[in-house]
């Protein structure tokens, strides 16, 4: 993962880690995101505050999606999201976290669920 401040993103109710995560607040680096890379692995991702829609046009592989809202709700669980998506969005987000496919292959988050993003 590159020089970004590093978070833990869990759930709200237990405190169940969820994914390793960089905080991206330049656009620049928010237009790059994942391009370039040949993975991102398992329980890793990148968050990009002030970001409602991403696309996924080369990437080489899949991402897990998630959509908050302001307060960090989960509005959108997108699991397993392919490559080549011109546009990948959800209205009202406030933040959008990438993460590995495969994170959240397991359903432990759902729509309405509250996170955490604790720096690391």
């Amino acid at each position: 993962m590159a020089d970004y401040v590093q978070y833990m993103l869990a759930l709200a109710s237990n405190g169940a880690p969820l994914a390793r995560v960089e905080r991206v607040d330049s656009w620049w680096a928010q237009g790059i995101g994942v391009l370039g890379r040949r993975a991102l692995p398992v329980g890793e991702g990148m968050w990009f505050p002030g970001v409602a829609s991403i696309h996924t046009c080369f990437v080489a592989f899949p991402l897990d999606i998630l959509f908050l809202s302001s307060d960090l709700s989960v509005l959108a669980v997108l699991p397993g999201v392919p490559p080549w998506r011109p546009l990948v969005r959800c209205p009202g987000a406030a933040h959008t976290i990438e993460l590995g496919a495969g994170t959240l292959a397991v359903p432990l988050v759902h729509i309405g669920d509250a996170v955490l993003l604790e720096p690391q």
